[in-house]
């Protein structure tokens, strides 16, 4: 069995010791909540759930929503990448929950926001979209 240090451990205990981004460890999380109230909204719209400031790092999102038709899906992203967060997944089950730590992509988790796209949209597909959806963005700003 082997006894090993994730990276920020092994810089604290360096000798000398490598500060770690405030950002990383023992930094604040932030949140960012919103809702929509989507009345047959076509596939392939976006809704903007939150706006981060410029250096933020995202740390998780939630997308919960009603029943939001037996086809849509729904897939977190900015406004490069549609799924940059969660790939689409389908929402035809009431409260559903997608969460970026569950469904989302690892290289995502830690995303810093670093040019002038600070938007993290919601995008629509598979059918026309009815229901509520709430997001919660969990973020942390050094």
């Amino acid at each position: 069995m082997a006894s090993v240090k994730a990276t920020n451990i092994t810089n604290l205990d360096a000798s000398p010791s490598v500060l770690a981004d405030a950002s990383e460890v023992h930094g604040s999380v932030r949140v960012f909540k919103d809702s929509y109230e989507a009345s047959s909204l076509a596939s392939g719209s976006d809704i903007t759930v939150a706006r981060l400031p410029i250096g933020a790092k995202v740390v998780d999102i939630h997308v919960k929503a009603d029943a939001l038709g037996s086809n849509a899906t729904l897939a977190v992203g900015n406004g490069t990448t549609a799924d940059k967060y969660i790939a689409a997944a389908a929402m035809n089950t009431a409260n559903k929950l997608i969460s970026l730590s569950n469904d989302g992509k690892i290289e995502a988790i830690g995303d810093e926001i670093t040019s002038t796209i600070t938007n993290i949209l919601v995008t629509t597909g598979g059918a026309t979209t009815s229901g509520t959806i709430t997001t919660v963005v969990y973020y942390t700003v050094s």
